[in-house]
């Protein structure tokens, strides 16, 4: 191919991520600012779609839950563990009445953190204040194309992270924050277990058994306490990170490709829809795509959708997700299509599956819906985390051209062939149009 995204599509991209950053800063998943930067986005996908091919769809979402349950479950198990250490040591507080209710939540604690943060699910979020996030979505298709078939959507998050406390303090020893956490909560409520039960059977032994002592106290119990309880700060209006790798660079290459494809449309295989879409609130929990899905899955599923999504574009190597949340399995159609682009691309690339444990990103909803979808992932495990992942240091100056303009290139790769493996019927190339500045 001749006319392939160039280095100024790439350093366009990057002018957008810039752009933002700079003008509306960061932009946590409810704020004003993050709805500024979805404005930011919607503005340049209608410059190049035309405004009638341009939507905006709020949702409603609780923004606090899905971090906020780490203080929550801490609070829970610190009530537990006092609960657990109060048996028998305080005539006036029954121990009938202190490991029951210590059973009971050190259980909350733990459905808490697993419900919330591990799998997803919106089980604290009734109890939290509601607001408002958007997502922005812009369509193109061939000229003259009348019959579709078939949805390809790409896609990005623009809200930025809540600041992780213990990656700038920690540094590499920051992987131990949630394991703790994790061995904490299922510690506790498996002594306050043995604690019931040496109560109900009447056996002291059973029940010194169930009791912390300061082993448990000086690990797991009082570090998870810390950890859960301090895990996030800068949770004031658009917060302190500034988002621009995680996620404004998979933005920045959702518009650059809207661009590209509005000039050469005769990529697009003439029975399919192009969807360029960026999520809100992924940082609150995959709650943009989770909703974008819900309201759209019978006509997801009537076009055959294919979901490509972009999460943190920093490195030339693109990771091509096998899973996603927890596991879930991404179509291996879905996986094989991308490796076949990326080879066609000729960009470096490996397939493997979600990096993080317990972490998701947009690509999963879809998948959990029975959607063919999965993840690109140019970010290296574990230097970058370290480096500036959910931290100040997230700025513009952290990227380099050759990841979007890798990304790029696979992704047109991807669309020209109608989101198949196998080599579709586009059309010849012609010449590349120089980059507009921004509005």
């Amino acid at each position: 191919m001749v006319d392939v995204p160039t280095i100024s599509d790439a350093q366009y991209a990057f002018d957008l991520v810039k752009a933002i950053c700079t003008e509306v800063g960061p932009g946590q998943p409810g704020s004003m600012q993050e709805r500024q930067r979805a404005a930011w986005i919607q503005k340049v996908l209608e410059l190049h779609l035309g405004a009638e091919n341009v939507a905006v769809e709020e949702f409603t979402l609780a923004p606090g839950a899905f971090l906020g349950s780490l203080p929550v479950s801490a609070l829970f198990l610190l009530a537990t563990a006092l609960l657990n250490l109060a048996i028998g040591r305080f005539p006036w507080l029954p121990p009938w009445l202190t490991a029951p209710a210590a059973l009971v939540l050190s259980s909350l604690a733990l459905a808490s953190f697993f419900c919330e943060f591990i799998r997803y699910q919106e089980f604290l979020d009734p109890l939290f204040p509601q607001t408002r996030s958007d997502n922005v979505i812009g369509k193109l298709r061939r000229p003259g194309a009348q019959n579709v078939t078939r949805l390809l959507i790409v896609s990005g998050h623009h809200d930025s992270a809540q600041e992780n406390t213990w990656i700038g303090l920690l540094g590499y020893a920051l992987f131990v924050t949630v394991p703790t956490i994790l061995i904490g909560l299922v510690g506790m409520l498996i002594m306050s277990l043995i604690q019931t039960a040496g109560l109900i059977t009447v056996s002291a032994p059973l029940l010194q058994m169930g009791t912390l002592g300061w082993g448990m106290l000086t690990f797991p119990v009082i570090p998870a306490v810390v950890f859960a309880m301090l895990f996030n700060r800068g949770r004031k209006e658009g917060g302190t990170v500034p988002g621009a790798a995680d996620n404004l660079s998979a933005c920045g290459v959702v518009v650059a490709l809207a661009r590209f494809l509005a000039k050469k449309p005769e990529y697009i295989p003439a029975d399919t829809e192009i969807r360029f879409v960026s999520f809100g609130s992924e940082e609150a929990g995959l709650l943009g795509s989770r909703r974008y899905v819900t309201r759209h899955l019978e006509e997801l599923k009537r076009l055959d959708a294919r979901l490509l999504n972009y999460e943190t574009i920093a490195h030339p190597e693109i990771t091509i997700l096998t899973s996603d949340v927890n596991g879930v399995k991404h179509a291996p159609e879905m996986v094989n299509s991308l490796v076949a682009a990326a080879h066609r691309a000729g960009v470096p690339f490996r397939v493997a599956p979600s990096p993080i444990g317990g972490g998701g990103n947009d690509a999963g909803p879809f998948s959990q819906a029975g959607l063919k979808a999965s993840t690109l992932l140019p970010f290296k495990m574990p230097q970058q985390v370290v480096a500036f992942y959910h931290q100040k240091r997230d700025r513009p100056e952290i990227l380099t051209l050759e990841p979007l303009l890798n990304v790029l290139k696979l992704s047109l790769e991807w669309i020209r062939c109608g989101g198949e493996a196998e080599e579709g019927s586009g059309t010849q190339p012609g010449n590349h149009l120089p980059v507009e500045p921004l509005p």
